[in-house]
C-alpha cells in the first residue's frame, strides 16, 4: 500500500511539473511576443500597457475560481486555455483585451490550481513539493522568450497561440485522465477555529503581494539599472541581468532539497536577511564584479520565499480553497510595486532610489513574519 501511494505521487508530480512549466511560459511568453503583435495591429505603448493590464488582472481573478476539486479545476483552466490561446491567435484589433483579459483567466486558474491541489496532495511535505514546483514554473519562464524567438523566425505570434492551444489540450488530457484529488488532513476543531481567520489571510496576502512584487520589479528594473549604473551598452546590460536568473533557478532546485531536512522558518529567514544584504549590496556596488556577485546572492535568496509564504498558508487557514485569495493578490503585487518603483525613479531622478522598494518591502516582510516554525503541518479540511 505504502508503495503504491509512492508510485501515485511521483505519477502525479510526474504531470504537475510539466503543466505548471506550460504556464510558465503562457504568463511571460507575451513580452516576447509583442513587437509581432504590436506590428501586426500598430499598436502603441500604451495600447500594449493596456493588454497586459488586462491579462494580469485577469489571472488575478483566475486564481479566485479555484475551488472545490483542483484537479478538475486544472482540466477545466487548460480547455479554457485552449480556447484563449485560438481567441488570441484570431482576434481582430477591438477583441484583442477582451482576448487578453480571458487568456489571463485562463492561465491564472490552473497555475493557481496547481499550488492548490499540492497543498492538499502532500501536506506533509508541502513546502519542498511547493519550491520544486515553483523551479519547474521559473524553467518554463525563462524557456518562454527562446520558444517565442524560434517561432517569430519564420512565423507571427499567431503561430506561437495556436502551438499553446495545442500544448494546453495535452495538458488538459493529463491532468483529466491521471490526476485525482486526495482528502485532506483536519486538526482539532478549537485550533481551526483559531487560525481561520480573516485576519491570517490578509497576512499571507500582504506577504505574497510583497514578495512576488518584489521579484517582478527586480526582473523589469534590472536591465536598465545595470545600464544606467555601468554605462556599457544595453546588450551588456542585458546579458549581465542573466546573472539573477542563474542564483535563482540554482536556488529553487536547490530548496526544495534542503527543505526537507531544515525547518521552513528558518530557511525563510535566512533568505530574507540574505535578499535584503544583497539589495543594498547591489545599490552601493561600484564594480562590475561586485554587482555580479550581488545578483547572483539576491536571485538565490529570493527564490524560495514565494513558495514557502504560499506553503504556510496551506499550513495555516481553514480551508485551503481561502489560499487562492492569496495567490490573487500576489499577483496585484507583481504589478504595483515596480510601478511604484519607477514613480519613485521619475520624482528623484534616480533610478537607485526607485529600487530601493525592494528591500523596503522586504524589511516589511520581516516585520509581518507569515513563515511560522510549523508552516510544514498538515493541511486543514476544506
Amino acid at each position: 500500500m505504502h508503495v503504491d501511494s509512492k508510485n501515485s505521487d511521483k505519477s502525479t508530480l510526474l504531470v504537475l511539473h510539466p503543466v505548471f512549466a506550460l504556464t510558465g511560459v503562457l504568463h511571460t511568453v507575451g513580452g516576447a511576443l509583442l513587437p509581432s503583435l504590436a506590428s501586426t495591429f500598430g499598436l502603441s505603448d500604451s495600447n500594449s500597457g493596456l493588454l497586459f493590464l488586462l491579462y494580469f488582472a485577469g489571472s488575478s481573478l483566475g486564481a479566485l475560481l479555484c475551488r472545490g476539486n483542483y484537479a478538475r479545476t486544472m482540466t477545466a483552466g487548460f480547455v479554457a486555455m485552449t480556447a484563449c490561446c485560438l481567441g488570441v491567435s484570431v482576434a481582430t484589433r477591438p477583441l484583442l483585451p477582451a482576448a487578453f483579459l480571458l487568456l489571463g483567466v485562463s492561465v491564472g486558474v490552473p497555475m493557481s490550481a496547481v499550488n492548490l491541489f499540492a497543498g492538499r496532495s502532500f501536506p506533509e511535505r508541502c513546502a519542498p513539493v511547493l519550491t520544486f514546483l515553483n523551479f519547474s514554473w521559473s524553467a518554463g519562464a525563462l524557456a518562454a522568450p527562446l520558444l517565442a524567438a524560434q517561432i517569430l523566425r519564420h512565423h507571427s505570434y499567431r503561430a506561437a497561440y495556436l502551438l499553446f492551444a495545442v500544448a494546453a489540450v495535452v495538458a488538459a488530457l493529463a491532468c483529466g485522465l491521471m490526476l485525482k484529488d486526495s482528502p485532506e488532513a483536519s486538526r482539532p476543531a478549537g485550533e481551526t477555529q483559531k487560525l481561520a481567520t480573516i485576519s491570517l489571510v490578509v497576512v499571507f496576502a500582504i506577504a505574497a503581494f510583497l514578495q512576488v512584487g518584489v521579484e517582478n520589479t527586480t526582473v523589469t528594473w534590472l536591465p536598465t539599472y545595470l545600464l544606467r549604473m555601468a554605462g556599457s551598452g544595453a546588450v551588456l546590460a542585458a546579458a549581465s541581468s542573466s546573472l539573477y536568473w542563474v542564483g535563482f533557478l540554482s536556488s529553487r532546485g536547490f530548496s526544495s532539497l534542503l527543505l526537507m531536512r531544515v525547518r521552513p522558518a528558518i530557511v525563510f529567514r535566512i533568505g530574507i536577511i540574505a535578499a535584503i544584504i544583497a539589495a543594498m549590496l547591489l545599490m552601493i556596488a561600484s564594480s562590475f564584479a561586485l554587482r555580479g556577485v550581488a545578483m547572483v546572492l539576491l536571485g538565490a535568496s529570493l527564490a524560495p520565499i514565494y513558495p514557502l509564504v504560499i506553503a504556510g498558508s496551506f499550513a495555516k487557514v481553514r480551508h485551503t480553497s481561502d489560499t487562492r485569495w492569496v495567490l490573487a493578490t500576489a499577483g496585484f503585487g507583481g504589478s504595483v510595486l515596480p510601478w511604484i518603483a519607477g514613480w519613485i525613479s521619475a520624482q528623484t531622478g534616480s533610478l537607485r532610489m526607485g529600487m530601493l522598494v525592494i528591500p523596503a518591502a522586504l524589511l516589511l516582510m520581516v516585520l509581518i513574519q507569515p513563515v511560522s516554525r510549523d508552516s510544514g503541518a498538515p493541511v486543514p479540511q476544506g
